[in-house]
């Protein structure tokens, strides 16, 4: 029987050939998407999966309410080893440094302070070296095999030297691997923590740091312990050794596996994704489907006049109508599992160069992993019976007499599902076009935005070393003697930054206890930092050379402003704020200070987070980065002049510089990668439904073949049947783009507003869409609609 159906449904095939070309490349599409975002979803699933007890490994999180990080403190950390033997600890302290060896210097290395149990509780092998030892004696180092041929030119590396700062030095005593990409952390030297020690007494320095949450804390949990009842037990730990001291945060634990797609914490190591975005891009790969098997169904259905009289004769001698639907699934099943194979063959090929789009290492053999097989077939299998559904259950229903008789035309009911499915079509279809179109907009925006000063002309230099801070002051002064060089300055902070350091403020005399002070990021600046970065002053004054008490006093932004007026209500604006006493919580180095100004707000890190509250004072000790402002007009000298200071400066550092619109727009990387993708499948989303939409326009002029020659006959011109064959389609399209748009509208506003910083969707965002919607689908139909127009009257009136 069901050889029969195969070779039924072959020969019915052929037959239509033209139709069944659309579904099939219809469903090939839409397979093809489905399979390209199951390989993106699996892919962002994976996410440090690849480690041996990785449902047992949890990472410790601070959180402050409105303010958290996955990080906690060192006196926190060693009070819980201490309580805790039997769980695996693992501390990572990022740093940033200077490396050298043989004159060689390397400034954007990932260097990762971590005890030995990293290598334990993390399933990342050590290709040379003990793994025993690793990471267990002071001033040793492990590198990645990319980072031992950088340094040393060969990964022989064992035994060889890398100075730090140009200070102090480290041996590498093994080559480990490194971290996979979908990993959602990446190092290249691995420093041994007792390190730390020896070269600053760090245990002893930071015993009682409470406050100093730079340490991200990695469990492993002994089978037996769970994460709900240890992290019950972590109230008392605090209570027991941190007491009065307590920062204030609560404690919880954060599954591995968990960090890439549901973690938006402050601090993190480096970027994550989201789930939310693997929720859009599977309900656009479904739609994208349900596309291709409405463009089947309503081909189908539209073609049910031609297929009566065969129904009927399979009536006539005998078929049952379970029969039929058995045959009319067949053959829909096999258009599935043709398109199948081509959609296969399309996704092969397209997924190389998907990757490179959007940058990750998504491989075609993903496409033949048991999982994504498995998938597949269920797919191909549900959009079979899914497109093969209404057309077996609608024609199966025919009368053999009626049938027979040629009176089949489309009921009244068929005639709207027909008509209902093009608006479902080309209102998800409007709904991609507005969707990529705001999409690109933001980007845009994103990309282009000020982050409240001129980045364009701001120039950031790496500076890490104690020389190259101790002569500061002879590079400030040779460097403005430059005619293209407007201004320079230091500060602790490089852009776009995660503001790392906190505590907690308020204004003096309020009656505040400490432990409710509002906690604000600080900031060490040098003098001319905002004149440098051109930050507007709102009230009050900037940091000045020429007043020694500056150096004990603040200046801060507008929304630290407004936080700290919560608690003290009787200043009512930023000029009576000015001069008002701020204290600090804690052993603070100069608490209580003076405020000598307001600032206003601007975006050290990305325009995806709200601005925080800062706080900014002057501490040499923490300067990191010089800031050097240039004339526009005269970059290129200004950028010589300012290599030959530097050279004449730091003869022993490399000159390394960046502009901080182009540091700003590299971080979006994630969202223009979203945008190709979301583009990409659009696309493919407009050009199954206008495929359908030609099936339907072909199939239209071909049943009114007769009323067309009668018309023209009459002395119908070419515009007016073109008028007539498509006013019913650009009807439908219409009302599909009335009512995508509010659809539309509140997806995008709820997507948009996940951003800081965004665009406005104006109403030309949605022009736009529908002009593009409508466009695209007069052109579809018209292509059908002026053929037939050209027909030959006495050849249209003999057509049966």
């Amino acid at each position: 029987m069901l050889n029969n159906y195969l070779k039924t449904a072959a020969r019915s095939i052929r037959r239509n050939a033209g139709y069944a070309a659309i579904n099939v490349i219809g469903l090939a599409v839409g397979i093809a998407v489905c399979l390209l975002i199951a390989v993106f979803v699996r892919y962002e699933l994976s996410y440090d999966d690849f480690h041996e007890n990785s449902e047992r490994t949890y990472r410790i999180v601070s959180d402050w309410g409105d303010f958290s990080v996955p990080a906690t403190s060192w006196p926190l950390v060693k009070a819980f080893e201490t309580d805790y033997p039997d769980v695996q600890v693992v501390r990572i302290d990022p740093v940033t440094a200077i490396l050298d060896h043989d004159e060689q210097r390397f400034t954007r290395e990932r260097i990762f302070v971590a005890n030995s149990a990293f290598l334990d509780v993390f399933s990342f092998d050590l290709l040379r070296g003990d793994r025993a030892s690793a990471l267990e004696r002071p001033e040793t180092a492990l590198v990645t095999p990319a980072a031992a041929k950088r340094f040393f030119g060969t990964a022989e590396a064992i035994g060889q030297t890398l100075r730090v700062n140009g200070e102090e030095e480290v041996e590498v005593v093994g080559i480990v691997e490194a971290a996979p990409a979908a990993s959602h952390f990446h190092y290249d030297v691995l420093v041994s923590w007792s390190t730390l020690d020896a070269w600053m007494n760090y245990s002893e320095v930071r015993a009682d740091a409470w406050g100093a949450n730079g340490i991200y804390t990695y469990l492993q949990l002994p089978d037996g312990m769970s994460r709900s009842a240890l992290e019950s037990e972590l109230p008392d730990l605090i209570e027991r050794h941190a007491g009065a001291d307590w920062n204030g945060s609560t404690l919880s634990l954060q599954p591995l596996t968990a960090i890439h797609l549901h973690s938006n914490h402050n601090m993190e190591i480096e970027a994550n994704g989201s789930i939310a975005v693997l929720y859009v891009f599977g309900v656009i790969g479904l739609f994208v489907l349900l596309l291709a098997c409405v463009n089947f169904m309503n081909l189908a259905t539209a073609r049910a006049t031609e297929r009566a009289a065969e129904v009927g004769v399979r009536k006539t001698i005998g078929a049952y109508r379970g029969q039929l639907i058995g045959q009319f699934f067949a053959e829909s099943m096999l258009l599935a599992f043709v398109a199948l194979v081509i959609a296969l063959a399309v996704a092969a090929a397209v997924t190389p160069l998907v990757s490179k789009a959007i940058g990750l290492p998504l491989t075609t053999g993903m496409l033949l992993a048991p999982g994504a097989l498995a998938l597949l077939l269920v797919i191909t299998m549900a959009a079979g019976l899914l497109a093969g559904s209404y057309p077996a259950l609608y024609l199966s229903r025919f009368q053999p007499a009626t049938a027979l008789r040629g009176s089949t035309e489309p009921t009244g009911a068929a005639h709207r599902l027909r008509q209902g499915l093009v608006v479902f079509q080309f209102a998800v279809s409007t709904i991609l076009i507005i969707g990529t179109t705001a999409a690109y907009l933001q980007l845009d925006h994103l990309r282009t935005a000020s982050p409240g000063f001129n980045a364009e002309q701001v120039v950031t230099v790496p500076m890490q070393s104690d020389d190259a801070m101790s002569a500061y002051a002879s590079f400030r002064d040779q460097a403005l003697r430059s005619p293209h060089i407007l201004g320079v300055s230091v500060g602790s902070v490089d852009f776009p930054s995660e503001l790392l350091d906190g505590n907690g403020y308020g204004f003096a005399g309020t009656g505040v206890p400490d432990d409710s002070l509002l906690g604000i990021r600080t900031i060490s600046v040098g003098h001319d930092f905002f004149e440098t970065l051109g930050v507007p002053v709102v009230a009050g004054r900037t940091f000045s050379r020429e007043r020694a008490a500056d150096s004990t006093a603040y200046v801060v932004n507008r929304t630290a402003l407004r936080l700290m007026q919560r608690q003290a209500p009787d200043v009512l604006s930023a000029e009576e704020a000015v001069g008002r006493t701020i204290r600090a919580w804690g052993d603070w180095p100069f608490s209580p200070a003076p405020l000598i100004g307001v600032v206003d707000d601007v975006h050290f890190a990305t325009l995806r987070e709200q601005v925080e509250p800062m706080i900014f004072y002057i501490e040499p000790d923490d300067y990191s980065t010089l800031y050097v402002r240039v004339d526009a007009a005269q970059t290129e000298a200004a950028l010589a002049d300012l290599r030959g200071t530097w050279e004449n400066v730091h003869a022993a550092w490399p000159f390394e510089y960046a502009f901080a619109d182009q540091r700003f727009a590299s971080s979006y990387r994630a969202e223009q990668r979203l945008g190709i993708l979301f583009a990409l499948f659009s696309a493919l989303a407009i050009l199954i439904a206008c495929l359908g939409l030609f099936g339907l326009a072909a199939f239209t002029a071909r049943q009114r073949t007769k009323e067309i020659g009668i018309r023209k006959a009459l002395g119908a011109t070419a515009a007016q049947v073109v008028g007539l064959l498509t006013k019913e389609f650009v009807r439908l399209v219409a009302l599909a783009v009335v009512v995508a748009m509010p659809v539309a509208y509140v997806l995008m506003s709820r997507w948009l507003d996940t951003f800081a910083s965004h665009i406005s969707l104006g109403a030309s965002v949605f022009l736009i869409a529908g002009l593009g919607a409508m466009v695209t689908a007069v052109v579809t139909v018209s292509v059908q609609a002026f053929r037939a127009a050209r027909l030959d009257p006495t050849k249209a009136l003999r057509t049966d």
